[in-house]
């Protein structure tokens, strides 16, 4: 599967929108992004879904929490349980489809428990060996976020810098490390804790989990995995994600 440069581009603009316009999303988008999801399945054995009328899992007073409003538009994020790595896949992949998104014009908002998690499951046809893990909201957005767009960016405010994320690392940091860290930096995560940690000792750079985060940790490492490669990339270094000895490894 190709990566795109405006991926890299979007991740200066991706923010996490729960309020959308009613405006149906053009059929030439559409099929980008629905042809982006089948590029994944193939590459990766996910079972990624786009739904165009997913509204109805997004009411009631469990998902009144997630404050989604205004969408019919969803991705459903499913592969098989015995898939390994499932949630770290479906958080790389995932965000790869958000920064796509984004470079459409698009907001979206990544969703892990307040929706119709069983009736989504239903709708979508899941066999019994495959799990929904979560779900991407997206559609279209006005320029300004709402009042509770606002309010909700508040309490999840991210605080943490360059050193908590790069905890190890040798004296001289190169380009690519660099960028490839600020790039994690803007990387969406549950509740916006971050619980991911990366080093770089002896030239070598490995991506980790630190915390657990409501059971969600493995797929922000994903998410900011993503973010790292496209940073990392933008700078010529061309290099990739590999799992040597159950370590996340960046290697050209």
């Amino acid at each position: 599967m190709k990566v795109k440069r405006e991926w890299y581009d979007a991740i200066k603009f991706r923010q996490s929108r729960r309020t959308y316009e009613k405006k149906i999303i053009s059929k030439g988008n559409r099929l980008k992004i629905i042809q982006l999801i089948d590029d994944i399945n193939n590459e990766s054995g996910l079972h990624l879904q786009f739904i165009e009328d997913g509204e109805k899992f997004l009411t009631g007073f469990k998902a009144s929490y997630g404050m989604i409003t205004g969408t019919n538009y969803l991705i459903a994020l499913a592969g098989n349980k015995n898939l390994k790595n499932l949630k770290k896949l479906i958080g790389y992949y995932g965000e790869l489809l958000v920064l796509e998104c984004t470079s459409l014009g698009l907001g979206t908002c990544w969703i892990g428990e307040t929706y119709h998690k069983s009736e989504c499951i239903k709708y979508l046809n899941l066999s019994e060996e495959e799990e929904l893990v979560c779900i991407i909201s997206l559609g279209h957005v006005l320029n300004d976020k709402s009042f509770k767009e606002r309010l909700l960016s508040k309490l999840s405010k991210n605080n943490k810098t360059f050193d908590d994320i790069l905890i190890e690392k040798d004296d001289r940091i190169p380009r690519w490390v660099r960028c490839g860290i600020n790039s994690v930096l803007l990387a969406p995560s549950c509740l916006n804790k971050k619980p991911i940690g990366y080093s770089y000792k002896n030239g070598i750079l490995k991506a980790f989990v630190t915390k657990s985060n409501k059971g969600y940790e493995d797929v922000d490492l994903g998410i900011s995995m993503a973010h790292f490669m496209l940073g990392a990339n933008s700078t010529g270094y061309d290099g990739k994600w590999s799992e040597l000895n159950g370590e996340n490894i960046f290697i050209k």
